[in-house]
């Protein structure tokens, strides 16, 4: 007979058979759709990246073996760190899903009502673009729902099945786990997600078209290419880079202050999407809206912007024409240096205005750090005189004119008074005919048809407004100089493609794309005052440069040798007169891609110099002993 020991100990091991055995499958189940999740993810992410849904594009992404692998890492490091932070397969699955496809959608809507994609630098202005989003009526695809679904889907599953947990007593595993994830995070994002030329040799062209930036984004899969975005949040010192240098680079040039006897005001307002399309030569209006802007170049000094945003990132115009600062802007996180500072220096006030809300843009605090005394938003001033969300340019126009007038009899120091108009700003309704017609319906699609007219509609409006503005000041005594310039051309249609109704290009990224989308008009007006105070006409032909160097050109017209920082990029203007989103040169007349050695050295040396002036405040003080 059997010992009573050996019974209850082989009756033990019965017992926990069952129990092993269910340990296993637990944990199988709790792999097995963990992984399947990662994968379900993945695929979920590569769908909504590619902005059409179709399947051709969804199929690319397994053609191209690095674009479908630096995709789906993400997820697997989201999900696996997730799961060991919780310990729950279901919240490892839940918490990233609901990130990412959030993520994807803003995307989408960003690329569908703005025309660019939603990068890492976005982030900061989660603010703005909720008030943005606010002014949209959102068409949400098939796909959004179809996503909710799987979500929940799959966290039921996971919730019902995967029960596999790391007991307590086991927390260092755990710990390790999660020091892993994060180890082979950032092991991969110094060996892959960095680098630029790894990115840019991964080609998937067939199905999209790389000459948008949205599209050429989408081209690399949605999550590779935010996470490649995360570099320009925090720009890195130019190549050869420090102040020695930089220094060494303007010591030529000294600050000099604007002569007493020339201290004229000067009046610029920035125009929100205003845009020429008579410049292309190729359209046939019914009616000309641009007659009163044509008729104001005449007796202008006008020209050529060659701009870095098309359909949104209206303060990089502004910026640049406020510090000279080319593409991309910093952050202006600390009180900056601006040619703001430099009017400020010389006894101008400093002040302005626009029509829309404080926060959009960071503009309330940004433009104290730029060195504004007062500017005016909806909140403190515009809301009283318009019931509109924004008010438009037949209210905008004549209370910039009102103020003036107060404000000099108030004050007696010469202004310098930069403002930001709103009217032409996006969306235009593309349902309906809401102004004249000015551009045929023969040819074009009705949305094509109503979107062009709508936008023409205010651009017209926009023109009678500034010309009456104009002759608010012609018979002014004070001396006053204006200036005039559009930010950025409006987006027309999904990846602009509505261009291509007017009969140009605008494919991104060749010259002829670059010229029909960043194309802007800029003129400088004087009254007879400022013209017989300074000496210049104020007439003729400018160059066409970069918004950077446009305060410059309104100092060439004033004769001013201005600060120190304008004078060096004086040197560099005639050599480089565009820097077009660092992609495009104006070299001799021509857009190119590739400069020749000596302008490369040159625009090498102009990034040091810039990269001192923004990291570095600048008040002018020392111009007169302060």
């Amino acid at each position: 007979m059997e010992p009573k020991d050996n019974q209850e100990k082989r009756s033990l091991r019965e017992r926990l058979k069952p129990r092993e055995h269910s340990l296993k499958v637990k944990w199988c189940l709790t792999i097995g759709l963990l992984l399947c999740s990662i994968l379900g993810l993945h695929l979920l992410c590569q769908m909504l990246g590619t902005l059409d849904f179709s399947r051709m594009r969804f199929s690319s992404y397994f053609h191209a073996p690095i674009i479908f692998l630096l995709n789906l890492l993400p997820v697997a490091l989201l999900i696996a760190f997730t799961y060991f932070a919780t310990n729950r397969a279901w919240l490892g699955f839940l918490i990233p899903a609901v990130l990412l496809t959030v993520m994807e959608f803003v995307n989408y809507f960003k690329v569908v009502l703005r025309g660019d994609p939603f990068i890492a630098e976005d982030f900061l202005l989660i603010g703005e673009g909720a008030g943005i989003i606010g002014q949209y009526e959102l068409h949400f695809p098939a796909w959004f729902f179809i996503s909710l679904v799987l979500i929940i889907g799959g966290t039921v599953v996971l919730l019902r099945y995967a029960k596999g947990r790391i007991p307590k007593r086991l927390w260092w595993v755990r710990v390790l786990a999660l020091a892993l994830c994060v180890g082979f995070g950032a092991i991969s994002w110094v060996c892959w997600y960095s680098d630029e030329t790894l990115y840019e040799k991964q080609e998937n062209h067939d199905c999209f078209n790389v000459w948008h930036e949205a599209e050429y984004n989408a081209s690399h899969g949605f999550l590779w290419s935010f996470l490649r975005s995360v570099d320009e949040v925090i720009p890195d010192a130019p190549e050869g880079y420090s102040e020695e240098a930089a220094q060494a680079l303007l010591a030529p040039y000294t600050d000099a202050a604007i002569p007493e006897n020339k201290r004229v005001n000067v009046v610029a307002t920035m125009l929100e999407s205003y845009a020429d399309l008579s410049a292309f030569g190729t359209v046939n209006f019914t009616v000309d809206p641009y007659a009163e802007f044509h008729a104001l170049q005449d007796e202008s000094y006008h020209g050529t912007l060659l701009s870095d945003t098309v359909g949104g990132g209206t303060i990089n115009a502004e910026r640049s024409f406020l510090t000279g600062y080319a593409y991309p802007q910093p952050r202006y996180r600390s009180p900056s240096s601006s040619f703001v500072r430099y009017f400020k220096a010389n006894g101008y006030r400093t002040e302005g205005a626009h029509p829309g809300f404080d926060w959009f843009y960071s503009r309330k605090t940004v433009n104290e750090r730029l060195g504004f005394d007062n500017y005016l938003f909806m909140e403190n001033y515009f809301n009283d005189l318009t019931d509109e969300e924004h008010a438009p340019d037949d209210v905008f126009f004549p209370a910039m004119a009102r103020l003036y007038d107060e404000q000099t009899a108030a004050d007696d120091t010469p202004c310098f008074s930069f403002s930001v108009s709103y009217q032409n700003h996006s969306p235009y309704d593309g349902t309906q005919l809401v102004g004249e017609e000015y551009v045929p319906h023969e040819g074009l699609s009705d949305e094509a048809y109503y979107l062009l007219n709508n936008y023409l509609s205010g651009v017209a409006d926009t023109g009678k407004q500034v010309a009456a503005y104009v002759d608010t000041f012609r018979d002014n005594p004070e001396p006053v100089v204006l200036v005039f310039f559009g930010d950025h051309k409006p987006s027309f249609g999904a990846g602009n493609s509505y261009y291509e109704y007017l009969g140009v290009s605008a494919a991104e990224y060749t010259p002829e794309g670059c010229w029909t989308l960043f194309t802007t008009p800029y003129l400088i007006w004087a009254n007879d005052a400022a013209k017989e105070a300074l000496g210049f006409d104020f007439t003729g032909e400018g160059r066409t440069i970069s918004p950077a160097y446009l305060m410059a050109e309104l100092f060439d017209c004033c004769g001013w040798a201005g600060p120190q920082w304008m004078q060096y990029q004086r040197s560099v203007r005639d050599d480089l007169p565009v820097m077009q989103r660092t992609i495009f040169f104006l070299v001799d007349g021509m857009l190119t891609r590739e400069l020749p050695p000596e302008r490369e050295a040159l625009y090498r040396e102009y990034l040091i110099a810039e990269y001192y002036m923004q990291d570095h405040l600048h008040t002018y003080d020392e111009m007169f002993g302060g």
